[in-house]
């Protein structure tokens, strides 16, 4: 890239409109960006490392602006600061504002887990700070599990304007010690000089952000790199070197009046391009964002492939890559590249495959074309009237600051702290499977605990949904309930068994459950025993050596034989069991909306089958249709009659407690 150089040779006029900075080819690289993440975060096969294409929009963004300070240092010997940060706002915050508000306001249609902290989220994204509070939350960007904030994805925002604030202070500072250093000496400041100064500290910022990437990547703090401004800076600081160094004639580039001089100089134009798209394309087909990915440099070896693509295209447009990259479609997308970034990631959570019911490349189409419509509505409506406002007595600057701490303080007012959800991990609304329970203690050191004559003793043994229960259970004169459930935790034994696409532990206190349970039953001797198993019986296992499942005739033998020793230890003091069925499940979604294997109807029904088969044969087993209950119409319901009976889409809420709580003294103390 050193030796390409560029001469204004005049080629004719060009006119363009796009994203305004008149070089369609780049435009189409913002279009490769935006669907490289819808892609990512829409589940499209083959593309698991479409995160990368945010790293595609900071080279694009170091690039562009570096190549705009330059030149203004080149025509007037300053920057004008607030000229500048005027006009990033006007470009990108009427938008920001309004898809906050928007996403305020529609706060009761995500599930509850992913508007859990959205005041603080909301106040962060408008002032630029969304990164590092997913920092200081630890959240993980790559997890599977409970659904994510619909403002994650304003962290790449919080770090472009960061870098808009500071990267032009710095250019600054670099043009008054030159033109302090050169006045010292007598000579003038050239254009040469700044450039030749822009690229050191640009390429220092690259070396050190590089450094602290792969230095810091670990399992433990993942998150700490890939949301930390000073990590993530490379990518934009790639493209500002590339700027300084390749960048003569930025108004004649966007004019088309740029053109490379030499024959060698135009060959390499045109093979770099390829060159980095194809380790683009390689890195988001192969890549899935795990720490030693990034501690291999996989975040500089996307920004420079980039780079190689951005740089030739934006100094010779007549390239085959830069006339692909000039399609209209591709050009049309990039033009309203912002607003599909700013808006695809709320709407992909609101149009889910539970809402739709659709999923793979049909609820992908579907997302792709209601985030293109609102992001032309936006383009149309407000990014781009605001932009070209002119007026007259109006500080913009200050204005800019108003709006966004007016836009806060209503986010604040609607969503006070503390009142309006639950945070993910309050309650049963976490994860169950992450949930670490006290160890339950096999010595009995309490006296046996009296009831008022007459009352009927029922125990209470399962996992967290019969925990749930047990906690939010009112007042039940008559009915005296023993807690034994042991949250994660059901019949199955051994592992590791994958919950929600991620490959988790088997807890030890899970294994040891004959003992316990046998234990606990001599010692209550209860009227009635409560069972509520099956969530942990459907989901893959490990077991004696390979990955199985529910449905499969040897894992089937073994669940039917650990059922019979859970109903033996559970009858063997002659109570009455009362074991429900498992109900239909919606913990998470993968990204294309299709359902986790433990969610799956099939196999739910499959464990509520090899229930009912070993209950039959028992004169004290009476099974209760929790399935039925809590899914009247056959299938998953976060309502039945209009009540929130699920939590996060396994555990019952507070209310559904209460409601069920009639039917379940009805099941133990009949006769």
């Amino acid at each position: 890239m050193t030796a390409v150089s560029a001469a204004p040779i005049r080629v004719g006029p060009r006119r363009y409109v796009g994203s305004g900075q008149g070089i369609p080819a780049l435009d189409g690289m913002r279009a490769i960006a935006v669907g490289l993440v819808l892609a990512d975060h829409g589940g499209v096969p083959g593309l698991p490392g479409g995160f990368l294409g945010v790293d595609v929009f900071f080279v694009l963004s170091g690039f562009l602006i570096t190549s705009l300070l330059i030149e203004e240092t080149s025509r007037t010997g300053r920057i004008g600061l607030r000229g500048f940060w005027v006009r990033r706002a006007r470009r990108l915050l009427p938008a920001l504002v309004v898809m906050v508000l928007a996403v305020v306001a529609a706060r009761d249609l995500f599930a509850p887990e992913s508007v859990a902290g959205l005041r603080e989220e909301a106040v962060a994204a408008l002032f630029w700070m969304s990164n590092w509070m997913f920092v200081a939350q630890h959240t993980d960007y790559f997890s599977t599990g409970a659904p994510p904030s619909p403002l994650q994805h304003t962290w790449s925002l919080g770090v472009e304007e960061q870098y808009y604030l500071l990267w032009p202070l710095l250019i600054a500072g670099v043009v008054a010690a030159l033109v302090a250093l050169a006045y010292r000496r007598g000579v003038p400041v050239t254009a040469s000089m700044v450039r030749t100064a822009v690229f050191v500290l640009a390429a220092l910022g690259v070396l050190g952000s590089a450094v602290a990437s792969v230095a810091l990547a670990s399992d433990d703090s993942l998150h700490r790199v890939y949301f930390g401004t000073d990590t993530r800076m490379q990518a934009l600081l790639v493209g500002a070197a590339a700027a300084a160094l390749v960048v003569r004639d930025w108004r004649g580039m966007t004019a088309g009046l740029v053109t490379l001089r030499t024959r060698w100089a135009r060959w390499l134009a045109w093979l770099l391009p390829i060159v980095g798209l194809l380790i683009l394309a390689t890195a988001a087909h192969l890549a899935v964002g795990t720490a030693a990915e990034f501690r291999g440099g996989l975040l500089i070896v996307v920004a420079v492939a980039a780079v190689l693509v951005i740089a030739p295209v934006a100094l010779d447009q007549t390239s085959p890559a830069a006339r692909m990259l000039s399609m209209g479609p591709l050009v049309g997308l990039g033009a309203i590249s912002y607003g599909v970034y700013l808006w695809h990631w709320p709407i992909f959570l609101l149009l889910n495959g539970e809402r739709t019911g659709s999923e793979g490349w049909k609820l992908f189409a579907l997302r792709c074309a209601a985030t293109i419509a609102v992001a032309a509505v936006s383009w149309w409506l407000i990014e781009q009237p605001i932009r070209d406002w002119r007026p007259t007595f109006v500080p913009m600057l200050r204005l800019s600051a108003a709006t966004a701490a007016t836009a806060a303080v209503v986010a604040m007012t609607v969503l006070p702290s503390g009142v309006t959800f639950p945070r993910p991990g309050a309650g049963p609304l976490i994860d169950s499977a992450a949930l670490v329970a006290p160890e339950v203690p096999v010595a009995v050191t309490t006296p046996v605990r009296q009831r008022a004559p007459g009352d009927v003793r029922v125990a209470v043994f399962g996992d967290s949904i019969a925990w749930t229960i047990m906690r939010y259970l009112p007042d039940t004169p008559g009915v005296d309930f023993a807690d034994f459930t042991t949250i994660g935790c059901g019949i199955a034994r051994g592992g590791p068994y994958e919950y929600v696409g991620q490959e988790l532990p088997q807890k030890p206190e899970c294994d040891s459950w004959p003992a316990r349970w046998a234990q606990r039953i001599g010692y209550e001797k209860p009227d009635v025993v409560l069972l509520m198993v099956g969530r942990w019986e459907v989901v893959d296992r490990m077991n004696e050596g390979r990955w199985t499942h529910i449905g499969e005739p040897a894992y089937d033998a073994y669940l039917r034989g650990e059922l019979t020793r859970a109903l033996d230890i559970l009858g063997s003091t002659g109570a009455r069991i009362v074991v429900t069925t498992e109900p239909y499940n919606r913990r998470a979604e993968k990204a294309d909306g299709s359902l986790y294997p433990e969610d799956q109807p099939k196999r739910v029904n499959a464990w509520n089958s090899l229930l009912r088969s070993v209950a039959e044969a028992r004169r004290n087993v009476t099974v209760l249709d929790l399935n039925d209950k809590l899914s009247p119409n056959g299938y998953y319901q976060t309502k039945v009659n209009g009540m929130v009976v699920r939590a996060d889409g396994v555990h019952p809420t507070p209310e559904a407690v209460q409601w069920l709580t009639p039917w379940l003294m009805d099941a133990v103390t009949r006769r």
